[in-house]
């Protein structure tokens, strides 16, 4: 049951963040202005980072409340949260395990926050030489 959550889950903040970063860079391209251009861009993706780790959080409680595992120790949501962001960054601290289907699911969120996070680096670092051509051009 891990493995379909897991990959449902890819799926989804895949597909999400597909979708977002098309519609911000048609946004980030209407922009005057580099600084104005980039930062539209990366507070987006910024947004949806934190969406895709709530999505996280969502479905570990909901794995949790099904029985499929339990993530100790956890207080709270906000716990949740916290996991699932130190997990997607792939910073991992480690003062929260999860048991059960959710070690699968927590090992393919490091895996997807970090492919998540490289690919948006690439569409920023792409925009960011793309502005820098279009102003030595003009």
């Amino acid at each position: 049951m891990g493995i379909l959550i897991a990959g449902f889950m890819a799926l989804i903040c895949v597909l999400l963040h597909a979708e977002a970063m098309q519609q911000l860079q048609r946004l980030a391209d209407q922009q005057r202005g580099m600084r104005r251009s980039l930062l539209i861009l990366w507070l987006g993706l910024l947004i949806v980072h934190l969406l895709q780790i709530v999505l996280y959080a969502i479905a570990y409680e909901l794995a949790c409340w099904a029985g499929l595992g339990e993530l100790a120790p956890v207080a709270g949501f906000m716990d949740t949260v916290y996991f699932s962001a130190s997990v997607y960054t792939t910073v991992g601290f480690g003062d929260i395990v999860p048991f059960g289907a959710l070690r699968i699911v927590s090992g393919s969120e490091g895996l997807v926050g970090l492919c998540l996070v490289a690919w948006s680096a690439t569409l920023s670092y792409g925009h960011y030489q793309q502005q820098l051509s279009r102003r030595s051009f003009r």
